[in-house]
């Protein structure tokens, strides 16, 4: 029995599907279910009962999941304690972080007050789209990833930390872009999604990022198309074609500041969307890094929210 086979079978009970727990586990569907189906042998019973359209456990599959779950969990606290063990208490801290939330967070500034205090923890940073650096802490090669929230949580070893106030997401707009009029709307006050959609074209941050995302939804969820002509990967550079009148862009209003004095319009958005930022870890984390994450940010009166 391997400790790896115990977290595919958790992943299929916990998702009720092999297709989702394989994506989970980052394996190929035909080697979880190979996985599964030897553990089944080496222990004589049938954990699932399999149909066409769903998985669910067998009496035995009860029995075994809390004990496996256990071993599990078990398992990440060793690692984690001789990891710190071995690290003399934390000497390197693997820091992962959004544009937005570098930003937002000003974590240079954090990261240098973190390096004053602890001059003897080595401490590494990652830039990247939330999805990669999320996945990163997933699976141990980040300690921490700064990032927008997501609901839910993307994989349940995971634990979401607010470390700010809701970043307002905010258009930048050419000072002459044509915005219908209308009674409802004045030229300083929030503009309807559907004005939005209906100014563009729109210059947007590259797709899988969690801003990406969130305007993508705020749009679909309202029924509405947007034509985008530009996906970049910097925020800065589709501020700048935003202010250059090439465009529409919703960003950030941390990203905004100064714009306003190259003639380009900083409008609220109707419905006052907003991004929050926070720090994912693992649950099983190590002490020092979680102490080490919030005397980073000055924030020991946060709780942990699992989304």
């Amino acid at each position: 029995m391997e400790l790896r086979q115990l977290t595919y079978a958790l992943a299929v009970a916990d998702t009720g599907s092999f297709t989702a727990a394989a994506r989970r586990c980052h394996i190929s569907q035909s080697a979880l279910s190979t996985q599964i189906a030897q553990l089944e042998g080496e222990l004589g019973v049938r954990l699932f009962q399999r149909t066409t359209r769903q998985v669910n456990l067998t009496e035995a599959g009860e029995l075994f999941m809390p004990t496996a779950g256990r071993m599990v969990e078990l398992a990440d606290e060793l690692r984690a304690k001789m990891s710190a063990y071995t690290a003399e208490s934390l000497s390197t801290l693997r820091v992962g972080s959004t544009q937005t939330a570098t930003r937002v967070l000003d974590v240079p500034a954090a990261l240098g007050r973190l390096r004053g205090r602890h001059p003897q923890v080595r401490i590494t940073m990652t830039a990247g789209p939330s999805t990669e650096l999320i996945g990163a802490v997933a699976d141990g090669s980040l300690d921490i990833a700064l990032a927008g929230s997501v609901s839910p949580l993307p994989d349940p070893r995971l634990t979401f930390l607010p470390l700010a106030a809701a970043e307002p997401l905010v258009a930048v707009v050419p000072v002459a872009s044509p915005f219908p009029a209308t009674s409802s709307t004045t030229p300083h006050g929030p503009i309807p999604l559907s004005q939005l959609a209906a100014a563009g074209p729109f210059i947007e941050f590259h797709p899988g990022s969690r801003l990406r995302t969130m305007v993508d939804t705020l749009f679909r969820d309202a029924g509405l198309h947007r034509e985008i002509i530009f996906e970049l990967g910097q925020i800065a550079d589709v501020t700048r074609c935003a202010a250059n009148g090439l465009g529409i862009a919703v960003v950030p209003r941390a990203f905004t500041v100064g714009l306003e004095s190259t003639g380009t319009a900083i409008r609220d958005i109707e419905g006052d969307p907003a991004l929050i930022i926070g720090a994912y870890t693992r649950r099983s984390a190590h002490e020092p890094v979680l102490h080490a994450m919030l005397e980073l940010f000055g924030q020991r009166g946060l709780s942990a929210n699992s989304g």
